[in-house]
């Protein structure tokens, strides 16, 4: 009975850990919003080819113009390949923080 118990247990927790990854590979091109810090949040358009045009007057990200969905959330990239930020899915959006200076980022649909 103890081992039936360890069993449903690993199962369970096992199977809330796929629903999570397979939450978090939802995210597809389209328009979002991007908050940044507690400023009101600035309109972002990722691209199926992978590009990200976010406005000027977006603080703190407005190097980023390229962005890739991951197991668990997304990144964005400036011109050259280097990581801006990485975020991971929470609740019905993502959330991360700036490696440059570690502002927080809000993304939701």
């Amino acid at each position: 009975m103890t081992n039936l118990r360890r069993l449903l247990a690993l199962s369970f927790v096992l199977t809330l850990s796929g629903y999570s990854v397979a939450h978090a590979q939802g995210l597809t091109a389209g328009d979002y919003k991007l908050a940044v810090g507690h400023a009101t949040p600035c309109a972002v358009s990722l691209a199926a080819d992978g590009s990200a045009t976010i406005p000027g007057d977006c603080a703190h990200v407005t190097d980023v113009t390229h962005w890739r969905s991951t197991a668990t959330g997304v990144e964005f990239f400036d011109n050259s390949g280097t990581t801006i930020a990485v975020l991971k899915a929470k609740g019905d959006g993502y959330q991360g923080a700036t490696f440059a200076d570690n502002n927080q980022l809000t993304l939701t649909h």
